[in-house]
Parts: structure tokens; C-alpha cells; sequence
């Protein structure tokens, strides 16, 4: 075969410009590389401080519902006890002016005082609902001026304070709760049996869960009556160590999770939690929440990564002094600032793939720039090679193609003008050309001789071997006695339809068969029968499948068959049909004096979504004939992943 040189012009050229490409492309690649690590720095360092910036007046801002609503408490203990202490009027008359009690012995408010009514003052009172319990000492006088002082004081603050919170109310522990909460009439629904006492808003407050008898709130809940998700501030307003009651403020938070969720950092996310691992907002976790009605611990949440979140964060709370800092994490920067009043945390996620993108920007324009000039000076390089180096090698390939072709005639009658007048490299290579031409030109004639003998033992040596490799080749993979597939052959092909039935999702079933009794055959009968046997029973098996199934003899009387794209019960039926054709065949001695049965155990395995491999499917097969052996032969048992496998078969 002759070979051309079409491109070695450009082999030679493009070697040379291809490794000066490399160096400078390395180059590039590094000023690139460190482009982008000098911008990456740069917008780390000035986003850390703008996040500071951010995170500090986000947990100010968040914080200024909790810090007023702490603010009206003060007030409002400071205003009733001053009252208290100077001998709050009483008027006896007023109280049940205002209170009444019901059929259920219950004391309420009438309904007036949230209708609305013209108080002593000559202002409208409205809105106001009220509960105390039937066992309530009503017919203290003392109660009944706190009970009033109180009502009077929410009838007063509750106006003015319900514009930035859901209500006001005062709770006692006499089984009292009076509520200022326009459009909900809370007390007139509560039945008689209702007790303040058991809930979470009124017992935060005694002295066994608030010793310190401070401002304190409650976790996170959702009301339906309100539709919205709530916190409470509860402040003890202690008149006597024994005469207590309870201020209380409900701050819907709907507005507040709508801030949470929408406004954020371009391409951040924002979400609270409570430092004992409580989850109070997160975007991607309202399902949750409304699911748990606000109980939600993140370590109930299948999510590392939250809970990565938490672990860290939780760590640097308690090292750091500060109410916000910024944490490092592997892909993101966390920013934190305590949310004052409940106690909450606030934190901005801030993925680093926004500071890495414009880096990666800057970094690829300066390696673009500086790919088109490498391309500039490879153009330059190009002309370069062409005028100095490849032209004078123009006329060695032309000289290399004759001598390829066997036209040495060119060279040696100077047809081809080599240049080997020259005195340089070139030629001396010239001059070796010639030389080199005379010699093949002689040599040439005597290899035409050699060539066709060689040619034609060749030949004669190729087809001796072809028969040889298609001997090998059907003994290598066809059992000699059954004239079926040998264990390695099986093996392989049977491997490859499981992997096929695996990646096409369609079902595949493996059975193993087993002539009973073979040993005792051989033993009575004599090898020949035995073989007689194996022959037979091959033949029947093969007979009986489709032609897409595979039958193998895995050794001794020990065969198999994969039945791809087979459900179990269509590999029931099979394989019963092959156990009740082979108890049909007859067999007889050398002398055709006596004839003798044989019968086959056979194991069904299938493939399942998890259990599309061979040696799996060859395991359970072998499992299930060993169950059918045991179980008294002759029987069909299928692996059913069990113990024991299931028997199909109990004809014996």
C-alpha cells in the first residue's frame, strides 16, 4: 500500500506552532487563574462589610416590634401599680355596670363593652371581651378592683397599642382573662370549662417558670382564628407575692415571614431559627411549619445542610459576644444578627457563586484577549515556517512519495532536481537520497520474487490456522457431549442478558435444573446410559424453551436456563412443562432388557428492581433447587426471598 504525505507540511508546522501554543497557553491560564483569585478576594472582602452592614440594621429593624412591644409592658405595670397604690376608685356599682354573670356561673363582660358604649369619661369603650372562671372569688371586694383596674387600663392602652399588635390582655391566676381584640370576640366563645391556666401564655409566667418575674415570650404558634402565625410577650405584674396577674401581647407574624421571604439580597435567602434548634421561617420549609403548626426542631428535618447550618452557627453564638457576626462556610457566607425580645436569630444565606461569577467574567475576558493574541503571533509563526522551513522540505517529500512509490528512476535520472549541491544539512540529505534510491532500485526486483512465494504459503498457513481458531472456538464454548452452551459460554452470555433486561427495565427469570438420582443412573446403569441421560434431557430441555431463551450445561447433570423478558409466572409454566416432559422419557440398557425414568428438580429465581445480577439470580436459583432436593425432587420451587422458598410444584 502506498502511503501519501498530504499533510506532513502541516504536521511539521502545526508541531511547532502546538508547542509554543502550549507554553503561552499556560501562561495565560495562570495570569487568568490568578485574575480571578485577586477579583474573588476583592469582592470577599468588600461583601463581607457590606453584609455586616446589612445584617446589623436587618436584625435592628426585625427587632423593633419585640423591643416596642417590651417597651408597652413597662408602661402598662408601671401605670396599673401606680393606680393600685394610690387606691385605685372602686365602684361597685360600675363593675357590674359593665360585668355580669352568665347561667353557666361564669362572670363576662356585657356585651356592650364590645359593641361599644359611652364610659364615664364620655368616650366610646368597644372591642373588650372578658372571661373569669365560675370558681373565682367574685365576692372579694379586692378581686373585683383588680378585676376592674384591669379592664379599665386595657379599655384605656388597648386603642392606641392594637394598631401595631393583634390585641391586649390581662390574665390572672384566679382563671381570668380580659382581651382587647377588635373583630374577634374571644371570651364570649370560651365554654365554661375553659382554663387559662393550662395555657402556654399564662404559665410561662409563675413564679416556678419566671422566678426572675421578668418580661418573657412564648414559642411560635399558628391561631385560626386569627390565620396567623403568632408569638406572645407575657410581663407577672406583681401588686403581693400571692396577688398576681399577667399583661399580654399576641404579635401576628405574617407580616414579618413575608419580609423574611421576599425581601432579600439579590440571589440570597434569609431564614430564623430559635437557638434551641427551634425553626421559626424558612422559604423551602412552610409545609413543614404549617404541618407542625410552628414546632418544627431542625434536627426533625431530613436536611444536612440546614442542619449544617445550625451546628455552626449554634457554635459561634455561644463563642461570640457580639448580637451579629458572618460565618464562612464551604459554598456560602452566613450572616447573623440576633433578633431581640423571643430570642431569634435572623441569617442571610449568601451563596459565594455570586462573587465567584463576576470574578469568572473578569478572568475570562482577560483569557480571551489573550487567546486572540496568541492567535496573532501563531499566524505570524505560520508564515514564518512556511517561507523558511517547509519550502525547502517540499521537494524531500516529493522525493520521499517516489521512493514510497517505488519510482527511484526520478531521483536517480534527476528528475526531481534534489538539491545536493549544497554544502549544508540538506545537502548531505540530498545526496543520501540518491544513494539510497540506487540501492532500493536493486533491491526491488529481488523482493518481487521472494514476495509471491511468501505470498502463497501465506495463504496456505491462514487457512490452516481458520480451521484451527473455529475448532478452538466451538470447543470453547459448545459442551462436547450436549452440543449446548459450556459453563463459560453460559456465563458470559447469560451476564450480558441480565445486563440487558437491566437497562430496558423488562423482567428476566434464571432456572436451575438438575437431573435427579443422575449418580445412581451411572452407577446401575453405566456411564453410556448416563450420558444417554444428559443427551436426552438437553435435547427435551432445548426443545421445550423459546428460541430466545439460553440453555447451558453448568457440569455434571447440573443445567441452566435465562428466560429474558419472562414474568414469574410464565417462567412457572415453562419450567413446569420441561419438569413433566423429561419424567415422560424413557430410557433402556445396552441390551434393551429394561427400561428406567428419570425426573429433574429445578429453582426459579427473577430479577427484581434491585436484583438485576447474575450471581444474585444464580444464588437464589440454586437456593430454590436446593429447597426443591430436599423437599423430595421432582419438583419446581421458586426463590421467594424468604427463609424458605415457595413451592410451585408438589407433584413428587
Amino acid at each position: 500500500m502506498i502511503m501519501r504525505f498530504p499533510n506532513y507540511k502541516q504536521s511539521l508546522t502545526m508541531d511547532v506552532m502546538l508547542q509554543m501554543a502550549v507554553r503561552v497557553s499556560i501562561v495565560i491560564i495562570v495570569v487568568s487563574a490568578l485574575t480571578y483569585w485577586h477579583i474573588y478576594k476583592t469582592l470577599v472582602s468588600s461583601t463581607i462589610d457590606g453584609l455586616e452592614h446589612y445584617i446589623q440594621e436587618r436584625g435592628q429593624r426585625e427587632s423593633g416590634i419585640f423591643k416596642l412591644a417590651e417597651s408597652n409592658h413597662q408602661i402598662f405595670r408601671a401605670t396599673y401599680l401606680a393606680h393600685w397604690q394610690q387606691d385605685f376608685f372602686y365602684n361597685d356599682a360600675f363593675f357590674w355596670h359593665v360585668f355580669e354573670r352568665r347561667s353557666d356561673q361564669t362572670i363576662r363582660l356585657q356585651k356592650k363593652a364590645y359593641d361599644g358604649y359611652f364610659n364615664h369619661s364620655g368616650l366610646i369603650s368597644k372591642d373588650v371581651t372578658a372571661y373569669i372562671g365560675a370558681n373565682a372569688p367574685i365576692e372579694n371586694n379586692a378581686f373585683r378592683k383588680k378585676l376592674l383596674l384591669a379592664y379599665t387600663m386595657v379599655d384605656h392602652f388597648g386603642v392606641a397599642w392594637t394598631r401595631q399588635f393583634a390585641n391586649l390582655y390581662v390574665s390572672m391566676p384566679e382563671n381570668v382573662n380580659i382581651v382587647y381584640w377588635p373583630g374577634v370576640r374571644w371570651a364570649d366563645n370560651a365554654t365554661s370549662k375553659l382554663n387559662v391556666l393550662s395555657e402556654e401564655w399564662v404559665y410561662i409566667t409563675t413564679r416556678q417558670n419566671n422566678p426572675e418575674r421578668k418580661s418573657v415570650w412564648t414559642g411560635l404558634y399558628y391561631d385560626p382564628t386569627a390565620l396567623e402565625w403568632m408569638v406572645s410577650l407575657e410581663t407577672p405584674i406583681d401588686i403581693t407575692p400571692t396577688n398576681t396577674l399577667n399583661i399580654g401581647h399576641d404579635i401576628l407574624l405574617n407580616a414579618l415571614f413575608e419580609r423574611v421571604f421576599n425581601d432579600h439580597l439579590s440571589g440570597t435567602y434569609n431564614f430564623i431559627f430559635r437557638e434551641d434548634g427551634r425553626l421559626i421561617a424558612h422559604p423551602a420549609k412552610i409545609k413543614e411549619m404549617n404541618r407542625t403548626r410552628g414546632m418544627l426542631m431542625i434536627s426533625q428535618l431530613k436536611d444536612t445542610q440546614l442542619h449544617h447550618y445550625f451546628q455552626t452557627l449554634q457554635s459561634n453564638i455561644k463563642k461570640k459576644q457580639k448580637d451579629y457576626f458572618i460565618v464562612e462556610s464551604d459554598d456560602e457566607f452566613l450572616a447573623v444578627s440576633k433578633i431581640d425580645g423571643p430570642g431569634w436569630w435572623f441569617v442571610t444565606v449568601y451563596p459565594k457563586s455570586l462573587l465567584s461569577s463576576p470574578s469568572l467574567k473578569a478572568a475570562k475576558f482577560i483569557l480571551i484577549v489573550s487567546l486572540f493574541a496568541l492567535v496573532i503571533e501563531l499566524i505570524m509563526l505560520y508564515l514564518v515556517m512556511m517561507k523558511k522551513v517547509v519550502g525547502p522540505l517540499e521537494t524531500f517529500m516529493d522525493a520521499s512519495s517516489a521512493i514510497e512509490g517505488q519510482r527511484y528512476e526520478k531521483i536517480t535520472g534527476n528528475v526531481l532536481p534534489l538539491p545536493d549541491h549544497l554544502d549544508n544539512e540538506i545537502g548531505k540529505l540530498a545526496k543520501l537520497f540518491k544513494s539510497m534510491s540506487g540501492s532500493l532500485q536493486h533491491f526491488r526486483s529481488d523482493m518481487q520474487r521472494l514476495t509471491h512465494s511468501l505470498e502463497d504459503q501465506v495463504k496456505v498457513r491462514t487457512r490452516e490456522l481458520q480451521r484451527a481458531k473455529d475448532k478452538a472456538e466451538k470447543e470453547a464454548t459448545i459442551d462436547s457431549l450436549t452440543q449446548i452452551p459450556n459453563r463459560h459460554s453460559f456465563y458470559n452470555r447469560a451476564k450480558a442478558m441480565v445486563q440487558q433486561a437491566d437497562h430496558a427495565g423488562e423482567p428476566l427469570c434464571f432456572l436451575m435444573l438438575d437431573i435427579d438420582f443422575f449418580k445412581i443412573i451411572n452407577d446401575t446403569y453405566g456411564h453410556p446410559q448416563g450420558d444417554q441421560v444428559l443427551v436426552a434431557c438437553a435435547r427435551t430441555i432445548e426443545n421445550t424453551i423459546r428460541e430466545k431463551d439460553l440453555l447451558g450445561r453448568l457440569g455434571g447433570e447440573e443445567f441452566a436456563v435465562v428466560l429474558p423478558n419472562t414474568s414469574l409466572e410464565e417462567a412457572r409454566v415453562i419450567a413446569e412443562r420441561i419438569r413433566v416432559r423429561i419424567a415422560e422419557l424413557s430410557f433402556y440398557t445396552t441390551q434393551r432388557t429394561q427400561s428406567f425414568h428419570t425426573t429433574i428438580s429445578i429453582g426459579i429465581s427473577c430479577a427484581a428492581e434491585t436484583i438485576y445480577a447474575y450471581e444474585l439470580l444464580y444464588k437464589h436459583a440454586d437456593l430454590a433447587l436446593y429447597e426443591a432436593k430436599q423437599s423430595g425432587r421432582n419438583l419446581v420451587i421458586t426463590y421467594s426471598g424468604n427463609a424458605t422458598p415457595q413451592e410451585d410444584v408438589a407433584d413428587s
